[in-house]
């Protein structure tokens, strides 16, 4: 993977650039502004990290076929998008914290990313080599097995948040250490996320899920109820009830269609249309724009709206939503 470009695309320009000898990637003349960088950890072990957005829907992948037999353990720190990649069908996050593990085996994988949004990323590279020395060890779950007996198994799954997870994540995103500690601290830091990303993999499974079309038209009907109103938008238990469809299979329709339960379609609704009230409407005191969104509590709308977009609602009305 070291000797491979990669490419930063929209719709009408495309940036390839290869890793320099420190294993890093510097985008800053095409349609996205940030970095790629890579770090050996040990044999068939790799890290990565990714940060940076662009003012335009955005697409960033390897340039030609991943080999087979690999397999990435990643999870998405902020930014909203999907990954597309061949023999499986697109995985959409929207809320951060999103692990996700996906098989190489020879084909094209992209990272399709809204505009605006500030990317941010670490993912880990395990090659065969890795595979087999955690298999020796009994410490793969069954998923990641099954990759190592076939490398041409298409694997994409964007599995459900972890507290774990996302702070080792955090961590390797932030380094404690520089110098001569760096190189330690960040392989342990690496090996907990691992521990973390295969303990939740094998504790909650991703189960495809498969609704009728006459299902999806319902949970389509309920979308659009969920959102009609943000400040006063019906329970589970009513949306259930509207869309004829038990509570638990309306959220697994939701999943199947946008990638998120009900509850955080909602809360993406909110946010953008927060985000956009922030912005054009700076005659609305954030109070009563917290308001309009569905927040009777000032500070609980601030808290919402740092973690969707790293900063809180002032700072983006002061600074124009540069952040």
């Amino acid at each position: 993977m070291n000797e491979m470009a990669w490419v930063a695309e929209t719709a009408s320009e495309s940036e390839a650039l290869g890793f320099d000898p420190e294993g890093r990637i510097t985008f800053d003349d095409g349609p996205f502004a940030g970095f790629l960088e890579r770090v050996p950890l040990r044999p068939g072990m790799a890290l990565y990290r990714v940060e940076g957005t662009s003012s335009h829907a955005w697409t960033l992948k390897a340039q030609g076929d991943a080999p087979a037999g690999n397999l990435v353990f990643g999870t998405m720190l902020s930014g909203a998008g999907t990954i597309a990649a061949e023999g499986n069908e697109r995985q959409v996050w929207h809320s951060p914290g999103r692990p996700f593990v996906v098989s190489l085996a020879e084909r094209e994988i992209a990272y399709h990313l809204e505009p605006g949004e500030p990317w941010r990323a670490v993912t880990l590279l395990l090659e065969a080599e890795a595979l087999e020395r955690l298999a020796a060890e009994d410490g793969l779950p069954p998923l990641a097995r099954a990759v190592l007996k076939d490398g041409q198994l298409p694997v994409s799954h964007v599995l459900e948040s972890d507290r774990a997870v996302t702070r080792a994540a955090s961590d390797l995103m932030c380094p404690a250490y520089r110098g001569t500690m760096a190189t330690l601290w960040r392989e342990s830091k690496a090996l907990e996320l691992l521990a973390h990303q295969l303990d939740h993999l094998a504790g909650s499974p991703p189960a495809p899920v498969t609704l009728s079309a006459r299902d999806l038209a319902r949970v389509r009907e309920a979308h659009q109820f969920l959102v009609a109103d943000l400040r006063t938008p019906p329970s589970l238990e009513t949306l259930a009830a509207q869309a004829k469809l038990p509570a638990r299979r309306l959220n697994q329709g939701f999943r199947q269609l946008y990638g998120m339960s009900v509850f955080e379609v909602l809360l993406e609704a909110r946010m953008k249309m927060a985000h956009a009230l922030v912005l054009d409407r700076q005659d609305i005191a954030l109070k009563h724009l917290a308001w309009m969104v569905g927040y009777s509590q000032l500070s609980n709308f601030i808290n919402a709206y740092r973690r969707r977009f790293g900063v809180p609602p002032g700072r983006h009305r002061r600074e124009g939503g540069s952040d």
